[in-house]
């Protein structure tokens, strides 16, 4: 017996020192991990004591001795887990309002953190402004605010003609392109202005014609001379293409130019006319002194895809800069808060406070703007002076006869002075092989092998990483009915298995800049001893297929055996102004210079529009 008590002694002594050899816990301790944890061996001695003759009292001890262990370390582990779910959800919390401020900060109603530029609009200026802003140079935080979505595939297009090209892509749809209805205003008339992403350098011709020294010097501005708008010109060129007029051009920038893929027939006869009744030739109208004469255009086209400022100034800049650049699509801009102020020497001005719209889904939205932001407004030619108009900065008449009340600020300008390129076209019928080309180029819309298009997503897609090179397929030739049928179902017919390199070319390839030989006070006199330059005011191009959306409208077949030639006024004395609608009826037309042009004959319209717009000199 001794040594049974002496046994029951040691374990008793062993279990006053019952203690975990080793735990590691997960977050959220268990009773069972606590217990595995214990020293097996002191269990057993525990047992051997309380077998020995330990009371029940002791027992019960022990049990709540234990048990209180791992409570306590439950707690502990439930404490510490908590506090890394509240640390993270702060640094998620705070990766999300720089990588997704604009969405936050509408969402949430709060100012989230201000930014030093809000521009409306990303059509190509507000794409060249953004691209700027945010750029390592200036290292501002920008938000772009635009009323359309995406549009090309860089910007997230998902209107698939090719595998990774949408109909925004391809040069020779541009035509196709500008008759989409979901993807432009609704401004009645004439007028064709995109509402995406990209603006209006998304459906237009490409045409790349840079402006003339004396375009320039009639603005009589010291801060913009023709060197310092040649230098930015240089600045975003790459141009393809060698030869003697390349020292006119730069390589290197991020936008490309390039010569027309394909010179067709038609231009080519064309040239050789106006030789013969010796028009000059101009090698390159991007040359200042050889705008006059007859030629062929360059475009902003990119081994055969259009090369908008979108897909390359903004989206890039999105992907190189997201903690410093922002873009919120689908969001319509209506109005803008104006509140008066004091400036930095104590002079009166007026600045903008807020800005509101609605959502796509009409629900409205108020983006709060800090003292030190700065408004942007890049909604094109139509619409930025529009909304000028409506948060009440216009000419005082015009905003009483809508019901609009005393200007903010009056600047009789705002919506006036608006000018734009008035065309003819001229319809001639030719000899079907002049332009069998054209025949065979756009047969080919119809029959390059397809495959059903995958069901489109409701929501627009991710935008995409970097852009590749289609692949190519020779054209094929057509004998039946659908051939002649304009191209009005590129995208419903299925997605193109192959990319024909005609898809490359826009429709056409010549052109020429003439002189009317009128002359007036803008044209400047000839220094001493030099002849007179003068600067063209009549610019006409040739369709050897009448695809021209302003003259096309909705023509719904192609002939081949009819061209077309438009006449445009590049100078034009025309003014236009714009009249808002008023509630319940358009306002009656005011006296302007000239003739009216009611703008915006629709409330959905009175927003940015995202692009550039066709206007020239408008408030």
């Amino acid at each position: 017996m001794p040594p049974r008590e002496a046994s029951a002694d040691a374990g008793a002594m062993e279990s006053t020192n019952l203690v975990p050899r080793s735990i590691e816990m997960p977050v959220a301790g268990t009773y069972e991990a606590i217990a595995e944890a214990v020293d097996v061996d002191s269990l057993k001695g525990f047992r051997s004591a309380s077998d020995a003759g330990g009371s029940d009292g002791a027992r019960r001890r022990r049990r709540r001795r234990r048990q209180s262990l791992i409570e306590g370390y439950q707690l502990r582990w439930l404490v510490r887990g908590t506090i890394l779910a509240v640390m993270l959800l702060v640094v998620a919390g705070v990766v999300a309002m720089f990588m997704y401020p604009a969405e936050l900060c509408r969402s949430l109603a709060v100012g989230c953190r201000s930014f030093d530029y809000v521009i409306i609009g990303a059509g190509p200026a507000g794409s060249v402004v953004a691209h700027h802003l945010s750029s390592d140079a200036v290292r501002a935080r920008v938000l772009v605010l635009e009323a359309g979505g995406p549009s090309q595939r860089a910007t997230g297009g998902s209107d698939f003609l090719y595998n990774n090209l949408t109909v925004f892509d391809v040069p020779l749809a541009w035509s196709y392109v500008a008759h989409l209805g979901q993807y432009h205003w609704d401004m009645g008339g004439d007028a064709i202005i995109a509402k995406v992403v990209g603006g209006c350098g998304v459906h237009n011709a490409m045409l790349y014609v840079r402006a003339l020294p004396e375009n320039i010097e009639s603005w009589n501005m010291s801060e913009w001379q023709w060197k310092d708008i040649y230098d930015q010109y240089l600045a975003l060129e790459h141009f393809q293409g060698s030869g003697e007029t390349t020292k006119w051009h730069s390589m290197g920038g991020p936008m490309m130019t390039s010569a027309p893929i394909f010179k067709d027939l038609l231009g080519k006869k064309f040239l050789e006319t106006t030789k013969n009744l010796g028009m000059p030739f101009s090698r390159d109208f991007n040359i200042p002194n050889e705008r006059v004469g007859a030629g062929y255009y360059h475009f902003n086209i990119r081994h055969g895809v259009r090369d908008g400022a979108a897909a390359t100034l903004l989206t890039p800049a999105l992907a190189a800069n997201p903690h410093r650049l922002s873009l919120s699509m689908f969001t319509l801009v209506e109005h803008l808060g104006l509140e008066a102020t004091v400036g930095k020497h104590g002079e009166p001005v007026v600045r903008v406070n807020e800005v509101r719209g609605v959502d796509r889904k009409g629900r409205p939205w108020t983006q709060t703007i800090d003292p030190q932001t700065r408004v942007i407004l890049t909604a094109g030619a139509i619409n930025t002076p529009t909304l000028l108009m409506k948060s009440g900065i216009g000419r005082r008449q015009d905003l009483l006869d809508v019901g609009l009340g005393e200007p903010v600020v009056e600047l009789p300008d705002v919506g006036h002075k608006l000018q734009d390129h008035p065309a003819v076209g001229l319809v001639f019928q030719v000899n079907p092989p002049l332009v069998a080309d054209m025949a065979s180029i756009y047969r080919s819309v119809h029959t390059s092998p397809r495959r059903q298009p995958a069901a489109k997503s409701p929501e627009p897609s991710p935008a995409p990483g970097p852009r590749s090179h289609p692949r190519r397929a020779s054209l094929r030739p057509c004998a039946n009915s659908r051939c002649h049928r304009r191209f009005a179902n590129w995208t419903e017919e299925g997605v193109l298995e192959t990319y024909p390199s005609s898809f490359g070319y826009p429709g056409f390839s010549t052109g020429a800049f003439l002189h009317s030989g009128i002359t007036d006070a803008r044209t400047p006199p000839p220094a001493e001893g030099e002849e007179q330059v003068l600067v063209p005011d009549l610019q006409l191009t040739v369709f050897p297929v009448i695809i021209e959306p302003h003259v096309m409208k909705r023509r719904l077949a192609i002939n081949f055996d009819h061209v077309l030639v438009t006449v445009a006024m590049i100078d034009p004395k025309t003014h236009y102004h714009i009249e808002l609608e008023q509630e319940g009826g358009t306002s009656e037309p005011k006296d302007d210079d000239s003739i009216h042009h009611t703008g915006i004959p629709s409330h959905e319209s009175t927003a940015n529009e995202g692009s550039s717009g066709s206007g020239g000199d408008g408030g």
